[in-house]
């Protein structure tokens, strides 16, 4: 990012990046460009390298989404299915739950470090990498390759997840400043928007490779198999364990035809490995690797948000995002739709998830200059509620495109909650963004985590109740802060 670097490197605000330093306005006696003057005014050399800049940002939140789009295609793809493919003694939950709680390690004490070692760009293509030894790991599902698989690949989150959202962050800002009617506001609203809208698609691309090789290799006995005399229970009422008979839905598809799966989707982490590395520009300014790294010094920026009651008033609203993954990927997938209507379906009801996802997060950024963030934050959090309500009514029977509606509604929900909380973040904590987005992911694994835990012990009604009272208390504190930041 030749160009990018030259108009930047008289502007102190892209150290944010990595020295956590203070975004300010640049000044006329730094030779800064006003942004109150129209680009005209400005000589053809500047006014192009303008221009340059502003394609160069665009390019690269493409690039960044598609290659998320891409490699979590493979990895949700395999989430949505654990609770189907490794149901037995739990080896799917364990696993998840395993790699969530890796993920709030990871998320409390390794970003920033991470990130000062390696930089931004190249921390997200190495944590990359180590997401495709979760597909490795499922050729061979077991206690002893799943469970340590799921460490590693938790450990990664936290930094990649930490470095994509600073990506972002810092090219809106840096967006903002050679643009003369883009505020950081705006941006912030508009790139989490973009990306979050082509990350989304990541469900239609994945599911719908699992849906299509289940749905042509199975035989109709392995797609919904029945045992004679066992009476499955399904829906809200399903629990782990009833008076020491488990009454959960188990039939895992046959491994041979899995692997066909598992083939597409390492070759999928591949594509987007390659991605980042040739065609993913490295920010602005970024720190000499050969930095020495005081990992305690990193993990204290990411604890000392914690003093600020604003974080914590938003802990609820970003665990909820989590507490609905384990409800969709856990409890909806085995509990209604595998045992409902066969695992053939799953891939095709989550991939409603995933279109609904992609098309309802661009707009909701562009809406957010004309309506705010708390109107969409609330709608998605009611909707949210109806659909908790119509899982709790609806005993699971054949009526296909039931299963779609609520999947479908799960994702509008998610999108509108996480695209409007996490612009929010960026906007509230624009001198820390790292820490503030390791605490973003870092929540939202704690709340993923406990969702999954919960499937082990808890009926599928007691989850739904319990996410229905803990979404309205997380759209009150919500508010507040809204209110207080705005005034």
């Amino acid at each position: 990012m030749d160009e990018m670097m030259a108009v930047a490197a008289n502007e102190q605000k892209v150290n944010l990046l990595l020295e956590e330093g203070t975004v300010r306005k640049r000044t006329d006696s730094e030779g800064d460009l006003d942004s109150n003057v129209e680009d005209s005014n400005y000589s053809p050399e500047v006014s192009q390298r303008r221009r340059k800049i502003k394609r160069r940002i665009w390019k690269n939140i493409f690039v960044l989404g598609l290659a998320f789009m891409v490699s979590f295609s493979a990895f949700d793809g395999l989430q949505a299915l654990q609770s189907s493919i490794n149901c037995n003694e739990g080896l799917g939950f364990a696993s998840l739950i395993t790699l969530y709680i890796s993920f709030i390690f990871s998320g409390l004490f390794l970003p920033n470090a991470v990130i000062r070692l390696l930089g931004v760009k190249w921390t997200i293509v190495f944590c990359m990498a180590c997401y495709m030894m979760y597909s490795l790991a499922n050729f061979r599902p077991d206690w002893y390759t799943l469970i340590p698989t799921s460490v590693v690949v938790g450990l990664a989150a936290g930094p990649l997840w930490t470095s994509q959202s600073v990506y972002v962050s810092a090219s809106a800002y840096i967006f903002a400043e050679v643009s003369d009617k883009e505020t950081p506001d705006s941006m912030l609203g508009k790139l989490f928007g973009v990306i979050s809208s082509i990350y989304y698609m990541r469900g239609i691309v994945g599911n719908f490779i699992s849906a299509t090789v289940y749905r042509e290799l199975l035989t109709p006995e392995q797609r919904h198999h029945e045992d004679p005399g066992i009476v499955y229970t399904c829906g809200a009422s399903n629990c782990r364990d009833t008076n020491g008979n488990s009454t959960s839905y188990c039939y895992p598809p046959p491994l041979n035809v899995t692997s066909v799966i598992l083939v597409v989707f390492t070759a999928v982490y591949v594509i987007a490995f390659l991605m980042l590395s040739f065609f993913l520009d490295k920010l602005p300014k970024e720190k000499d690797k050969s930095e020495d790294i005081h990992l305690l010094s990193a993990t204290f920026k990411t604890i000392s948000l914690w003093k600020d009651y604003r974080m914590w008033m938003l802990v609820p609203i970003i665990m909820s995002g989590g507490l609905r993954l384990g409800v969709l990927n856990g409890d909806f997938n085995e509990s209604y739709v595998t045992c409902g209507i066969g695992v053939e379906y799953v891939g095709y009801v989550v991939l409603c998830t995933s279109i609904t996802q992609t098309l309802t997060s661009f707009p909701s950024g562009l809406l957010t200059k004309y309506i705010g963030r708390l109107s969409q934050l609330a709608f998605g959090v009611v909707l949210g509620c109806v659909l908790i309500i119509m899982m709790l009514l609806w005993d699971p029977d054949d009526r296909v495109i039931l299963y779609y509606l609520i999947a479908a509604g799960w994702g509008v929900t998610d999108a509108l909650i996480k695209l409007q909380i996490r612009s929010f973040i960026g906007l509230l904590y624009p001198d820390k963004p790292s820490a503030a987005f390791a605490n973003f992911h870092l929540w939202n694994a704690v709340g993923s985590s406990v969702s999954f835990a919960m499937s082990l012990m808890f009926c599928v009604s007691t989850k739904l109740y319990l996410l229905f009272c803990f979404q309205l208390i997380a759209l009150a504190l919500y508010a507040v802060v809204e209110c207080v930041f705005n005034n």
